[in-house]
């Protein structure tokens, strides 16, 4: 992996105005609002206390967010010119998607951590540290699916449609994936989808220290997800390349 690439990148992102503004506070934002709106103080959900099922919630949507519009910028810098400016460099094309890769998944660690900390001291989230580790790293990983979903949108999407749709994709997975309404207040029709994403999955491993979950399903459906993304990802950029 080329170091210098990736550092570049990092600057990058950080100092774009999404990141700072909507991706790396948005969802510490909404756990500040959302118990008043569900208005269900101490009560629980899915038999964890409503504060730890609502910022996973919101740590879930962070990891949506900051990986799909990372992946997602490809498209923007194909049409820019800056990829064809690359190729006069060592830096490879697999080399150049990989890096966004790390990049994004990187980015989704400052909103994870910002909110563990607005929940520890704003919402009375109480784990231990093996907890918090495991809670916290599970949603992280879960990320994986949605970087690989953003260079697929990157490769395939046209830049100057790229910023609405992953706005859209952010808030339909946001809500399709029972992370914006949480599974146990869904119907049942949107009940149905969400056991098909990998969020809920991705929420059920971080909720594994707490209670007994489907650990081995919940792997399985995540694997699925990374496993297909990958391939679509893997064809259309050797299309791209070609």
């Amino acid at each position: 992996m080329n170091t210098r690439f990736l550092v570049l990148e990092l600057l990058r992102a950080t100092r774009t105005r999404r990141y700072l503004v909507a991706t790396m506070p948005l969802p510490s934002l909404m756990l500040l609002v959302l118990p008043d709106i569900y208005n269900v103080e101490g009560g629980t959900l899915g038999g964890v206390p409503i504060a730890i099922s609502l910022m996973l919630n919101m740590a879930m949507f962070g990891v949506i967010s900051a990986p799909v519009t990372t992946g997602a910028s490809i498209a923007v810098e194909r049409g820019a010119g800056w990829q064809r400016q690359l190729r006069l460099t060592p830096l490879t094309g697999a080399g150049y998607v990989v890096g966004k890769g790390v990049v994004g998944m990187l980015l989704a660690l400052p909103p994870l951590l910002l909110l563990g900390l607005v929940g520890a001291f704003t919402q009375d989230v109480r784990l231990t540290a093996g907890q918090w580790l495991v809670s916290l790293g599970a949603v992280w990983l879960t990320g994986l699916p949605f970087v690989l979903l953003g260079i697929v949108l990157g490769l395939v999407v046209s830049p100057g449609a790229m910023q609405a749709v992953t706005g859209v994709a952010s808030l339909v997975l946001g809500v399709a994936g029972g992370v914006l309404i949480p599974v146990e207040l869904a119907p049942d029709w949107l009940r149905r989808i969400v056991l098909t994403l990998p969020m809920h999955w991705g929420k059920q491993l971080a909720l594994s220290p707490l209670v007994d979950v489907e650990v081995g399903r919940a792997l399985f459906v995540l694997g699925v997800w990374v496993v297909g993304l990958g391939l679509i990802a893997a064809r259309r950029f050797r299309a791209a390349e070609a």
